[in-house]
């Protein structure tokens, strides 16, 4: 919010001098563009704090043993308006300040989560993942998208990249070049299967209730988790 405060400060300085000086078509355009991009940058920063307080609320509410915590989060970094509707989870990165044992909290966002009144967090599943649990999930997925299986203590010591697995440096693991329309799948447990594909990783999250879906309730939601987003939680989780 410091950021969008700044940039609408200089809006406020920069387009009556803009006009005056320039009393035509272009600078009233440029004015309109600048305009623009501010209530940009004013939207995207209110979905944020929407979605860290909501985070915020689920820990307290979920984990009550997390009683002095950092929560952080730069999954919306960088991200326009005109994308929003392509993003499908949002990371937090968890630090418990007492034990300093840390978390990757995820939020999963089916379509329709962000609308012109802001968040409907009804759009949205939460699953928190401690370091063991992320690293069993990543040994997974790099033998979905890999076919070939370390162990879990060479997942933590190494690290993952666009295009493989690496440890110091060297690729111990490269991931199958595959086409964008081929998809390698596996049943990993009650809560989702993994989907690989050459851009992401898939998390298909299945309906846990499967009478409601008989009776014509909603289908699972599968989300994409950027590469980068992959390896930002990884470095997090291992990082001494």
């Amino acid at each position: 919010m410091k950021k969008f405060l700044i940039t609408t400060l200089v809006i406020i300085i920069l387009i009556p001098s803009k006009i005056s000086s320039q009393n035509n078509d272009g600078a009233a355009a440029a004015a309109a563009g600048i305009l623009a991009i501010g209530a940009g940058i004013a939207a995207i920063e209110q979905l944020k704090e929407q979605l860290e307080q909501k985070a915020v609320e689920e820990v307290l509410t979920a984990y009550p043993d997390l009683i002095n915590f950092e929560l952080k989060t730069g999954s919306l970094k960088g991200t326009k308006m005109k994308d929003l509707s392509s993003v499908g989870i949002v990371t937090f990165e968890i630090r418990d300040l007492d034990t300093s044992e840390k978390y990757v909290l995820f939020a999963f966002l089916s379509n329709g989560w962000s609308n012109q009144f802001g968040v409907d967090y009804s759009k949205l599943k939460w699953k928190l993942f401690t370091k063991s649990e992320w690293n069993k999930l990543m040994q997974a997925y790099i033998k979905t998208a890999s076919k070939t299986e370390i162990s879990v203590e060479e997942v933590a010591q190494s690290k993952i990249v666009n295009k493989g697995v690496q440890k110091d440096k060297k690729f111990i693991v490269e991931f199958s070049k595959i086409k964008g329309d081929v998809y390698y799948t596996s049943d990993y447990s009650d809560e989702f299967k993994i989907v690989f594909n050459e851009r992401s990783l898939g998390l298909y999250l299945k309906q846990q209730n499967p009478d409601e879906f008989r009776k014509g309730g909603p289908r699972g939601d599968l989300v994409q988790i950027r590469r980068k987003s992959i390896i930002r939680a990884h470095s997090f989780l291992n990082s001494n």
